[in-house]
C-alpha cells in the first residue's frame, strides 16, 4: 500500500496552489502517443502541464481510470511517482508496457533475434518472387438475389477513376441495382496487393501467389496457439453483420494468413527468457494486433482507418503484413524506451476498480488526474476484445463504469442512475486518497446534458468542488470529430478539464445557480467575437457552454449538443462548419 510515510519526503502542509485557468494544448504526434493505440488517449504533453502546475518533484500522482497509462508516462518524465490503475486487463497491459523500464539496447537486440528466427515464416506467408507483400486488399462477395451469381464488391461498387464507392450493386448479368444489405454475403476474395521490391513499392491489381495459396490456407494447419474467445451476441458492439459473416470468435476477425503470422509471433515472444523484454515485446505485439485484423477499411480516395467504437468489418479491407506492422511498431516503441530509460520518475500499475483503491492509503496522493468513461460513448470491454483475447483475460463488463444500451439486467446492465452512483463512489475514493489541500483534475466531455448532470452530482457528493474548468485541445480531431466536420454530426470534439478542490462535506450537494438562456448566449457571443473560425464550430461552442455552466455551479440540464447548436442557429451565421457573428445590415 502506498502511503506518505513511505516516501520520506511527505509534506504535512502543501504550498498553496491556485487552479489552472488557461486552456491546455497537446499533440498526437509524439512518440508516446504513436506507440500504442487506445480508445481514448490524452497527450502526455498535456498531462505534463497539469502535473508541473499542481505538484513538485517526488510527489505522488494518481490516476484510477488510467487507460493507456499516459499519466504514468508524464509522471516518469517529470520526476514524480505515479500510481495508476484500471479495471480493464487490456488497459493494465498497455499501461505497464508504456511505463516499463526497458533497456532499449537489449530490447532491440532481442527483437532482432526474434524476427530473424521468424524470417522463414514471413517468406512463406508474404513472400513473392521479387519481394514481399506489404498488404493485400480483400473484397466482399455477395450473391445476386435474381440469378445467384457472385457479385464482387470491388468490381460492382468501386469507381477507381473517380475514387468513389457506392452501396448500390448490380451483378455481372445486369440484374439490380441492389443494396448490399439486402444481399447474402458469401465470402471475401483478395483483389489487390502492394508489394515492396528492393525497398520500393509497386502496386499489382491482381494478387500474386505466395508459396501458399492464401485463399485456401486452412486455420487447422496453424501449428501455434491462437485465441478463440467467443464473440457473444449480447455484447454492445455485436451486430447482425457478425452473424451473417460467421464472426463467432476472436480468430474470425483475422484472415487465416494473418492469424498464422500472429500466432507464430506470439509463440516466439512467449519463449523469450527475460521478463522485462517479454513485457516490451508483448506490448509491440498488441500495438500491431488491431491493424492486423480485418477491421481496417480500404477506400480509393481516403487513408486507411478503423471505425472507432465499433467492430465493423468493411466490404473492402486491408490485410497488412503482420511482420511489417511489428517492425514499424518496434521502431517507435524502441524510441520511446530510449526516452524513458533516462527518466527520473517511476510508476506502478494496478488492476482494479476505481471504486476501491485498496493499494492507496488515506491522503497518499499529492494530485489526481483522471479521464473516466464518457457515459455510453465507448464500451471498453468490447473495444478491447482482440487485445484481451490474446492476453487471455477479459474485462468484467458488468463492472464497467459505462451506460449500457443493449446489455440485459441479467448480465449487469448499468443505467444512467447506476453510472452516476459508480462515478460517485470513484470520486469518493479520489477524495479519500487526496492529502489535505491537494487538487484533482477530471477530464470529461459528452454531448448529453443528463450525463453531464450525473458527473456534476458525483463530484458534489464526494465533497469536491469545481474551482475552474478549461478546454483540453488535443491538437487533432478524432475520427468521430472529423466525421462531424464532414457531415455535421452531433459529437463532442473537445474535452473539458475540471479542476477540483476538497473541503466540502461528503454527500452534500450545494444549491445550483440559475443561469438562463440569455446568459449562455452572451458567453457564446463574447467567445465567437474573439476566436478564429476553426474554434467556432458547434463542438467548440458546446465546450464553452459546459465550461461556463459547470464552473458556475449551474445545472447543465437542457444544454445538450443539439440545444447549443439550436441557440447558435438563432444567434450566429453559419459559414461552412463555423459560426460567425451575424452581418449587420443598414
Amino acid at each position: 500500500m502506498v502511503d506518505r510515510s513511505q516516501r520520506g519526503a511527505a509534506r504535512s502542509v502543501a504550498q498553496a496552489r491556485f487552479p489552472m485557468t488557461t486552456d491546455i494544448r497537446g499533440s498526437k504526434g509524439s512518440v508516446f502517443y504513436r506507440a500504442h493505440s487506445y480508445h481514448t488517449k490524452v497527450p502526455v504533453e498535456s498531462i505534463v502541464q497539469l502535473i508541473e502546475h499542481y505538484t513538485d518533484v517526488g510527489d505522488v500522482v494518481v490516476d484510477p481510470f488510467c487507460g493507456s497509462g499516459q499519466t504514468g508516462v508524464a509522471a516518469m518524465l517529470t520526476g514524480r511517482h505515479a500510481v495508476v490503475s484500471d479495471l480493464s486487463p487490456a488497459a493494465v497491459h498497455i499501461a505497464r508496457g508504456y511505463t516499463a523500464r526497458v533497456d532499449p539496447v537489449r530490447f532491440a537486440k532481442a527483437a532482432s533475434r526474434l524476427l530473424n528466427r521468424l524470417a522463414p515464416v514471413e517468406r512463406e506467408l508474404y513472400g513473392v518472387s521479387d519481394g514481399r507483400i506489404e498488404y493485400t486488399v480483400w473484397s466482399d462477395v455477395f450473391r445476386c438475389a435474381t440469378c445467384a451469381r457472385d457479385i464482387l464488391f470491388w468490381e460492382a461498387a468501386v469507381d477507381h477513376r473517380a475514387g468513389q464507392v457506392t452501396r448500390s450493386l448490380s451483378c455481372p448479368a445486369g440484374h439490380g441495382p441492389f443494396n448490399k444489405s439486402d444481399l447474402d454475403w458469401v465470402g471475401s476474395r483478395p483483389v489487390q496487393q502492394n508489394t515492396s521490391v528492393d525497398g520500393q513499392r509497386a502496386r499489382v491489381v491482381e494478387p500474386a501467389r505466395t508459396s501458399r495459396d492464401i485463399t485456401t490456407l486452412d486455420r487447422s494447419s496453424i501449428p501455434f496457439w491462437f485465441p478463440v474467445e467467443p464473440w457473444e451476441r449480447w455484447r454492445e458492439m455485436w451486430r447482425a453483420q457478425h452473424d451473417a459473416q460467421g464472426i463467432d470468435t476472436s480468430a474470425d476477425f483475422f484472415t487465416n494468413r494473418n492469424l498464422y503470422a500472429l500466432a507464430a509471433l506470439w509463440d516466439a515472444i512467449e519463449q523469450v527468457d527475460d521478463e522485462t523484454t517479454r513485457v516490451g515485446l508483448r506490448f509491440v505485439f498488441t500495438a500491431s494486433v488491431n491493424r492486423a485484423s480485418r477491421r481496417y477499411q480500404w477506400h480509393p480516395s481516403r487513408p486507411t482507418n478503423v471505425l472507432s467504437s465499433t467492430m465493423y468489418l468493411a466490404s473492402l479491407n486491408y490485410e497488412f503484413n503482420v511482420f511489417s506492422l511489428f517492425r514499424r511498431k518496434l521502431s517507435t516503441i524502441t524510441q520511446m524506451y530510449e526516452q524513458l530509460w533516462q527518466a527520473c520518475g517511476s510508476c506502478e500499475v494496478h488492476q482494479g476498480s476505481a471504486e476501491s483503491l485498496d493499494w492507496l492509503a488515506d491522503g497518499a496522493a499529492d494530485y489526481v488526474f483522471t479521464d473516466p468513461p464518457f457515459g455510453s460513448n465507448i464500451f471498453y470491454g468490447d473495444s478491447s476484445f482482440l487485445w484481451e483475447a490474446w492476453l487471455g483475460d477479459r474485462t468484467d463488463v458488468a463492472a464497467e463504469t459505462v451506460i449500457n444500451k443493449r446489455l440485459t439486467d441479467e448480465l449487469g446492465r448499468t443505467t444512467l442512475d447506476g453510472y452516476e452512483k459508480a462515478v460517485s463512489r470513484a470520486m469518493e475514493e479520489i477524495g479519500r486518497v487526496l492529502r489535505p489541500g491537494a487538487w484533482a483534475s477530471l477530464q470529461f466531455h459528452n454531448s448529453d446534458d443528463a450525463v453531464w448532470s450525473a458527473i456534476q452530482n458525483a463530484v458534489d457528493s464526494a465533497g469536491l468542488s469545481v474551482q475552474a474548468a478549461v478546454v483540453m485541445d488535443k491538437g487533432q480531431a478524432s475520427f468521430k470529430g472529423l466525421r462531424h466536420h464532414q457531415k455535421g454530426e452531433k459529437v463532442a470534439n473537445f474535452d473539458l478539464v475540471l479542476h477540483l478542490a476538497s473541503g466540502s462535506q461528503l454527500g452534500m450537494r450545494p444549491p445550483r445557480r440559475e443561469i438562463g438562456r440569455t446568459d449562455i448566449q452572451r458567453v457564446l457571443e463574447a467567445y465567437v467575437a474573439h476566436q478564429p473560425p476553426s474554434r467556432c464550430t458547434t463542438p467548440w461552442l458546446h465546450s464553452q457552454a459546459m465550461r461556463h455552466l459547470i464552473a458556475s455551479s449551474a445545472s447543465p440540464a437542457g444544454w445538450s449538443f443539439a440545444a447549443v447548436e439550436a441557440l447558435c442557429d438563432e444567434t450566429f451565421e453559419r459559414r461552412g462548419n463555423s459560426w460567425r457573428p451575424r452581418t449587420k445590415t443598414a
